[in-house]
């Protein structure tokens, strides 16, 4: 979801997912979205989906963020996304 957000910069935008077979009939359509509405999702049964983005989002988040990790790192996550976190395990001197 945030990363839909970061390439759109709208907040609570949710990717659209298409089949393929919808994708195609309707390539205008995915185009017009992924202009307006942010990034758009195509999914086949067979294969990984792939995201239809717009190339100046697209140039801006390559700007923004040289690296996965960059974005990773970087990204505006709400509180409510983020995973608990288990104390970490100390291991003393007496157990080695």
């Amino acid at each position: 979801m945030y990363i839909a957000y970061i390439l759109s910069g709208k907040e609570g935008d949710v990717m659209r997912s298409w089949s393929i077979t919808e994708a195609r009939a309707k390539i205008s359509d995915v185009f017009d979205a992924a202009l307006t509405a942010g990034p758009q999702k195509i999914e086949r049964r067979d294969s990984e989906p792939v995201v239809i983005v717009a190339e100046s989002d697209w140039n801006r988040l390559v700007t923004e963020y040289q690296t996965v990790a960059d974005l990773v790192l970087n990204a505006p996550i709400a509180e409510e996304d983020r995973p608990e976190r288990q104390p970490a395990r100390v291991i003393t001197r007496e157990l080695l």
